[in-house]
């Protein structure tokens, strides 16, 4: 546990962002494999992660991407504005349907900005990442405090 490990936006002003696991250009592209990864960055920005995946050995590579990048935002969003909060990130494919579903127990982006959710460039890049496979994407505040992005993903047809 040496460095922060987790950058800061442009400028250093707009918060933490989870980093990609080699940023080299020839580096193959980030997966479920870098979850883990990924999960030890939010807990270095103040977030107690647990991971659960089920089923998803078997995904297509521009799938994990994806699921990827949805997990990483949710993450780079809770660290931002919920962290210290609990994270749960549950991964599960079955019947040629991924679901991604990341819980934070925090105060959430719409306890952070005044009780608006605004949704910035990185939940329109989740809707139009779930968009691509024809899947569906849910963002919500939990009644109880926290927040939650989930998405459902089809990938019986993509290969």
């Amino acid at each position: 546990s040496g460095g922060s490990g987790v950058p800061r936006g442009p400028g250093g002003s707009t918060g933490p962002t989870l980093a990609d696991p080699a940023p080299e250009s020839l580096a193959p592209a980030p997966g479920l494999a870098d979850l883990d990864r990924l999960a030890e960055q939010a807990e270095q920005a103040g977030l107690r992660v647990t991971t659960w995946l089920d089923g998803v050995h078997e995904l297509p590579e521009a799938l994990g991407l994806t699921v990827y990048r949805i997990v990483q935002e949710a993450l780079t969003n809770a660290a931002k504005y919920a962290a210290p909060a609990a994270c749960r990130i549950t991964v599960r494919a079955a019947d040629g349907e991924v679901a991604v579903e990341v819980l934070d127990d925090g105060r959430g982006p719409g306890r952070a900005l005044g009780g608006k959710i605004t949704p910035g460039y990185g939940l329109i890049g989740m809707r139009e990442r779930v968009a691509l496979f024809g899947g569906t994407l849910t963002t919500d505040r939990l009644p109880t405090g926290g927040f939650r992005v989930a998405a459902q993903l089809p990938y019986g047809a993509v290969r």
